[in-house]
């Protein structure tokens, strides 16, 4: 349903991959115990595993505009790619403190 909500809802391709990583796994949902508590060790590692994931498309991002073969053009494109990443980057760094800020909040 949530994909269906995206898709209609056209919403960038760097959310739309963002969430493809966000796998069950590594997803809040995935680190439930016992319905409504979350263990925040597991979202916390899942937060920084999407994080990983980000910086290594920014680091693909960035040997691609190394090239003497890039023109205007592609480095602009390469420029507007990595500034998202960052962006995403800092969202995920965000989510990691505030999950941070309630673990302590409920200790």
């Amino acid at each position: 349903m949530l994909e269906q909500t995206l898709q209609s809802s056209d919403l960038s391709a760097v959310i739309q991959k963002l969430l493809l990583d966000l796998r069950e796994e590594t997803s809040v949902v995935g680190c439930m115990d016992n319905g409504e508590k979350f263990d925040a060790i597991k979202v916390r590692g899942a937060l920084f595993a999407l994080i990983t994931a980000r910086l290594e498309d920014a680091h693909e991002i960035a040997v691609k505009g190394q090239s003497a073969e890039a023109d205007h053009e592609l480095i602009s494109q390469l420029a507007s790619d990595l500034e998202a990443y960052l962006e995403e980057i800092q969202t995920l760094l965000n989510a990691s403190t505030i999950v941070t800020k309630l673990t302590l909040a409920e200790s």
